[in-house]
């Protein structure tokens, strides 16, 4: 795909209701499941932020877009991530849709005019987590895990919910361990430093 291609992607969002934008934009790539799911993990978002005292607007509107990139496919991410000259991880080379996560705050950001940096960064690491991460993230983390978007029951729930009760970092280490257990193919660096982090705490 030429670069043009991707004002496509690009076009800015028109209206002020974040939910409809995200909605309208999705539909135009026929893409209304990733919508649903958006809204899924912003709602669950919001529901573990008020409960442990974050900001819910953020992590509502984070959980809305977090995966906003769906419309890029997956042979095109890497073009478009050198299109937005943003940085390629190795880990990203060998598996583009890990871009994913960082291309859904690029658009945030360009296309529907996100300017709050909390917000972008738990886009940005809404798959793997990463170093230093803050509450925010761990929310908009923990509601995308917990609205797993396969066809099957995410087979952690059960254990992120109970370690809930514990604390955040808990609830990620389950799912961190989890992933490393089996469910990967290729070790993002970011989910290693979280997970090391995590360990360490």
């Amino acid at each position: 795909m030429g670069s043009a291609d991707f004002g496509l992607y690009l076009s800015p969002v028109q209206g002020s209701d974040l939910t409809l934008q995200m909605i309208h934009y999705l539909q135009q790539f026929g893409a209304d499941d990733t919508a649903q799911h958006n809204l899924d993990v912003a709602e669950a978002a919001r529901e573990l932020a008020l409960r442990y005292h974050i900001d819910a607007d953020k992590a509502y509107a984070a959980g809305l877009l977090h995966d906003i990139s769906v419309v890029i496919p997956n042979a095109d991410r890497l073009a478009f991530q050198h299109h937005m000259m943003a940085p390629v991880l190795s880990a990203e080379e060998a598996a583009p849709f890990l871009l994913h996560q960082q291309q859904s705050a690029l658009l945030a950001e360009s296309v529907f005019f996100v300017t709050d940096p909390e917000i972008l960064s738990a886009i940005a690491c809404h798959t793997t987590l990463r170093e230093n991460f803050s509450s925010l993230d761990l929310v908009v983390f923990l509601a995308d895990k917990i609205k797993w978007d396969r066809k099957d029951q995410a087979p952690f729930l059960t254990d992120i919910q109970a370690a809930l009760t514990d604390s955040l970092e808990q609830a990620a280490k389950v799912y961190l361990d989890w992933l490393f257990a089996g469910d990967i193919v290729v070790p993002h660096p970011w989910a290693v430093a979280a997970l090391a982090q995590l360990n360490h705490e």
